[in-house]
């Protein structure tokens, strides 16, 4: 039986990106608009930097976690054999052989929450580091179109509705590959609303930029004149959070009243 201790630890990691992060992404945000220049970077390029460092150290410790997880899980498997075997000589009682399975699922599921925990860190990070790599750049005209190390970027001149012209969208995705489009996060979701970014009229499509299917997409879209960004990921080298966000090319820190 784990000690309170443990309990307590666990709850202060899975709740930090909760406190940590909105704190220093909206008190940045609440101060100034993000365009005005300050000493080291624009108000959004700082309070991004200030997101991805709160995020890589909750997703640092995530791991640190899973392993615990991992090992809890690994010896809770190793004895199922053995539980059973017990039970059915009759040396366990069936309270305390089903006891053991609902902790092996528990387990189960505790790996399989923080693994999750430790995507929506990934796509965090992409996220951040996609607003804080737009920050050091000048304004695209309208229409322009820009190919950056690890980011693309196209300020389409189509009026681009997510309700109008989602289903347009994923029936062009349907056809040409015959599978649905992965949408990762439609509209606001609750990581948008920790990150303080507007993505109201908005999706992300979980598609690496370098795949036939990610070019293909892009190209669909630059010619219906659709804004998007693409990014290659969250971790160098890595694929994780690698994405194309269709809507507006310019996200964004809400001013939280």
């Amino acid at each position: 039986m784990k000690s309170p201790s443990y309990f307590s630890f666990i709850a202060l990691l899975t709740g930090a990106l909760a406190i940590v992060v909105p704190s220093a992404a909206a008190a940045q945000a609440r101060q100034s608009p993000p365009p005005e220049k300050v000493r080291g970077g624009s108000r959004l390029e700082r309070a991004a930097s200030d997101v991805i460092a709160a995020t890589q150290s909750y997703r640092a410790a995530l791991e640190k976690v899973l392993a615990i997880h991992e090992r809890d899980l690994a010896r809770r498997n190793e004895m199922a054999d053995l539980r059973q075997d017990l039970y059915e000589r009759g040396v366990l009682s069936r309270r305390e052989f089903e006891d053991g399975q609902r902790a092996q699922l528990e387990a189960q599921k505790n790996v399989e929450d923080t693994r999750r925990a430790m995507n929506d860190a990934d796509r965090m990070l992409s996220e951040a580091r996609t607003a804080e790599s737009l920050a050091r750049l000048a304004p695209l005209a309208r229409g322009g179109y820009e190919e950056t190390p690890g980011l693309v970027r196209y300020n389409g001149t189509a009026s681009w509705s997510l309700a109008a012209d989602l289903p347009r969208l994923q029936q062009f995705f349907l056809s040409r590959f015959g599978r649905p489009l992965p949408i990762s996060a439609l509209g606001q979701t609750a990581l948008h609303d920790r990150m303080g970014f507007d993505h109201r009229n908005a999706l992300d499509v979980a598609i690496h930029p370098d795949s036939p299917e990610g070019r293909a997409l892009m190209e669909h879209l630059r010619l219906a004149g659709i804004p998007f960004i693409a990014a290659w990921g969250a971790i160098p080298g890595s694929t994780s959070g690698a994405h194309i966000h269709v809507g507006q090319p310019s996200p964004r820190f809400t001013v939280q009243r």
